[in-house]
């Protein structure tokens, strides 16, 4: 998907949430954002899909930016805004889930040290996963990104604790390597 579609879609779901505005207001707050989007895209230097989403999160959602602007003009709002409305953005978006979830899988790895350490290793990890999962301040990139930070760690923690063996052939029989004999055979097991 590239810049252009993303911001056609975003304004598209900017004039559909700004449906509760007056018709005047709907088209001169799509044309702010817009100029806004395009301003911040030339500031860039580049238009690339990556430069778009960053400069798109930044601005919040639709119903965020309706919401705040219907408590700036003390208009009434629909059921889609009024939630946003009501309870206004106090700059951080964590809450008891997100900040669960990330005490979870930071202490997973020191419990894999404590008695019956596999099993909080696991536990926390997974409940820790399924918590971010939940989370409705986290975008989707956010989610997967976490997710595959904990699996690659995981892999490279099963690939440093595999057991290899290192032995000399000669002939048919292996065994240990004497100081100075044959190159030695590295197997994992």
């Amino acid at each position: 998907m590239d810049a252009d579609v993303l911001v056609r879609d975003y304004l598209g779901r900017l004039e559909a949430a700004a449906a509760v505005l007056p018709a005047d207001r709907r088209a001169e707050l799509t044309a702010e954002v817009r100029e806004h989007i395009n301003a911040a895209l030339a500031d860039a230097g580049q238009s690339d899909e990556a430069t778009a989403r960053n400069i798109l999160e930044r601005l919040g959602s639709p119903d965020e930016i309706v919401a705040a602007e219907a408590r700036h003009g003390g208009l009434p709002v629909g059921p889609a805004v009024a939630s946003a409305v009501e309870a206004p953005s106090t700059g951080s978006r964590w809450g008891a889930v997100e900040i669960t979830a990330v005490v979870l899988l930071c202490l997973a790895w020191p419990a894999r040290y404590l008695p019956f350490g596999l099993f909080l290793w696991l536990a926390c990890t997974m409940i820790g996963l399924v918590l971010v999962w939940a989370s409705s301040a986290w975008t989707t990139r956010r989610k997967l990104t976490a997710t595959t930070c904990v699996i690659a760690l995981y892999l490279l923690a099963i690939l440093l604790t595999a057991p290899v063996t290192v032995q000399c052939t000669t002939g048919s029989q292996s065994q240990p390597c004497p100081p100075g004999g044959p190159s030695p055979v590295i197997t994992g097991s």
